[in-house]
């Protein structure tokens, strides 16, 4: 931490030094130029013109790594918000290479942008203003309402080929959440991009809240498409309604809690949690009656149906999230009562 005195030019400027030895670590010299800008806590943050240029890493790859622990190191690099993320090792190999154009792959804007014997540079290409979080998390949402919807439509008529559709279209949702998780980081680590967002940080955590949820409802289509393929017949027309039931009732409370978030409405988010109690024992009965009508099955059924009572609290969630989002301040009004030096 530094600390200086202000000191006043001219009868009307205040001016403070820079620590020299700060200044030359980010290259800042005579004639350098640097961005101020003020945050909600009232704050003065001074960012030099060269940082964005430094924000690069490297990972040193070694042969003993499988792709699991090769995409970790990629992605958590990439979350963190690098823009060029350089793998190194003295040699590396065909398959390595292939390793890392899969996990690029895998990311939204993520490329190789060289090679060589001996290094492979990754470059961030994606620009936060390309990916608004509010669209971001509509899209999110369209997959997994889809997911959601195909996932019980194919438990309940034995749809092999659907179930595994879903399974697939998991990694749709993984890469835009994963999206959302950079965007945040960057936010958090270089606040003048509040501007090109349009959210300040505080509100775009909500937003990261959500997208997470949205993740997990996901993961659990998954789950009931995976319960799916384990069944060995199909199941009986009583217990599939009962099954489109108590999904309808999820799928409802889940389009509702988002639709409140998106609109800023806190009556229906309150609405919606009203609901917390009211049906889950509904949710029980369904078990309890399939497992007695099929036996074999009460596995997957179990699933389904926890599945469905997983989502309907990742809906709860998500209308407590709108309930909790503040009245923001607007990147545009950070600095509307300052006034601009003539």
């Amino acid at each position: 931490m530094y600390q200086r005195k202000v000191q006043k030019t001219g009868g009307s400027t205040y001016f403070v030094t820079l620590p020299k030895a700060w200044a030359e670590s980010v290259g800042i010299e005579p004639g350098s130029l640097v961005t101020l800008m003020p945050n909600e806590s009232g704050a003065l943050l001074l960012v030099p013109e060269s940082l964005p240029n430094r924000n690069r890493c490297a990972i040193d790859l070694h042969d003993e790594w499988d792709f699991e622990r090769f995409q970790r190191a990629i992605i958590s690099r990439y979350i963190v918000g690098f823009n060029v993320i350089e793998i190194r090792a003295k040699r590396i190999r065909p398959e390595q290479r292939r390793m890392a154009r899969e996990i690029a792959q895998r990311l939204v804007g993520l490329e190789i942008f060289d090679e060589s014997q001996s290094m492979i540079t990754l470059q961030a290409l994606v620009n936060v203003r390309d990916f608004p979080a509010a669209r971001t998390l509509s899209r999110v949402y369209d997959i997994t309402h889809a997911m959601l919807g195909d996932a019980v439509a194919a438990f309940c008529e034995h749809d092999e080929e659907l179930a595994r559709d879903v399974v697939e279209r998991d990694g749709d949702v993984d890469r835009l959440v994963l999206l959302v998780s950079r965007q945040f980081s960057l936010l958090l680590r270089d606040q003048l991009l509040e501007h090109d967002v349009g959210l300040s940080r505080m509100g775009f955590l909500h937003y990261h809240t959500v997208a997470n949820q949205l993740e997990r409802v996901a993961d659990h289509a998954g789950k009931i498409s995976e319960a799916t393929v384990a069944l060995t017949d199909p199941v009986l027309p009583d217990v599939a309604e009962e099954i489109k039931a108590r999904a309808h009732d999820a799928h409802l409370v889940l389009q509702q809690a988002v639709d409140a978030f998106t609109s800023g409405d806190v009556e229906l988010a309150n609405r919606v949690l009203k609901e917390k109690e009211r049906t889950e024992r509904l949710f029980e009965v369904t078990r309890e009656t399939a497992a007695e009508k099929m036996p074999a099955a009460a596995p997957s059924i179990s699933i389904v149906v926890d599945s469905l009572l997983r989502i309907r609290e990742y809906a709860f969630n998500i209308a407590e999230s709108a309930l909790d989002v503040p009245a923001s301040v607007s990147p545009e009004t950070l600095t509307a009562d300052i006034p601009k030096e003539s």
